[in-house]
């Protein structure tokens, strides 16, 4: 199965160095990208291959489109000459739907993916969503493999992708946000830059871990955590004060109204 990459951006870097890592031959993985110093370090650091035009399509079986939404159109438009109706074309772009991407390509195999940026180190969750009958088990298969080697999946309905583009595409960014301000918080009250990055990073992740690893809720967590009349309780009314809960409720909806912007954009 031999599989190329329009556009070799840090997305496309992230899936083919964990495709490698997972058993896929640099041989069966191409690139197409306008940026020639783009190709030549992908070249050299992962030895896949980058052959013209018309043999970078004639040798793909799978086509994974990884480009910013508002230039998917003309992408598309500019390639459509060369897309094959046996293609089975995989779209991580955020906001373009499978039915713009049908129109322009006259293709059915297509299927939608959002990961997000610890797919850098094999730590993504993606989500996933098709929509024709075109698209077989065999073709869901070889994406979930694909994706696998970057982290974890879902699989949604098309409709619940803005959400997710909103939420875990565009989430590691509020997770960095609210990490620096946890930092520089901590620089305030006394400790050093260090100290204080060590302690919220080993924070964030032991939380994060014993969320995940004992089913409980955050709630459930968080009462475990906050005692009456203690400096918890204290830390998190003054929070809520300040707006922190509807700050980031508010932030995830702007990002989804994005989202859908760019699918209209895109049009």
């Amino acid at each position: 199965m031999k599989i190329g990459f329009i556009g070799s951006g840090n997305m496309s870097e992230a899936i083919i160095s964990g495709m490698i890592v997972n058993e896929f031959s640099p041989e069966n993985i191409s690139i197409l990208d306008v940026s020639k110093e783009r190709i030549e370090f992908m070249i050299n650091h992962y030895k896949v291959g980058s052959p013209n035009v018309k043999d970078f399509f004639e040798n793909s079986d799978v086509l994974i489109i990884a480009v910013k939404p508002q230039i998917i159109p003309k992408v598309l438009s500019d390639y459509k000459n060369y897309i094959k109706k046996e293609h089975l074309l995989i779209s991580i772009a955020a906001g373009v739907s499978i039915e713009k991407i049908s129109k322009l390509t006259n293709l059915e195999k297509i299927i939608r993916v959002m990961p997000n940026t610890p797919a850098l180190i094999s730590k993504s969750i993606s989500a996933i969503t098709y929509k024709s009958q075109e698209v077989t088990d065999k073709d869901k298969k070889l994406v979930e493999k694909i994706i696998e080697s970057i982290g974890e999946f879902v699989w949604i309905e098309e409709s619940q992708m803005d959400a997710v583009t909103a939420l875990s595409g565009s989430g590691p960014a509020y997770v960095f946000r609210f990490i620096e301000a946890m930092i520089d918080s901590a620089v305030l009250v006394g400790l050093s830059r260090d100290l204080s990055r060590k302690l919220v990073v080993e924070t964030v992740l032991g939380s994060t871990l014993m969320l995940k690893e004992t089913g409980k809720s955050p709630k459930e967590l968080e009462n475990q955590v906050t005692s009456p009349g203690g400096t918890t309780i204290h830390g998190l009314v003054s929070m809520e004060k300040n707006n922190f809960s509807s700050s980031i409720r508010e932030g995830i909806k702007a990002a989804y109204l994005r989202a859908v912007e760019l699918g209209l954009e895109s049009k």
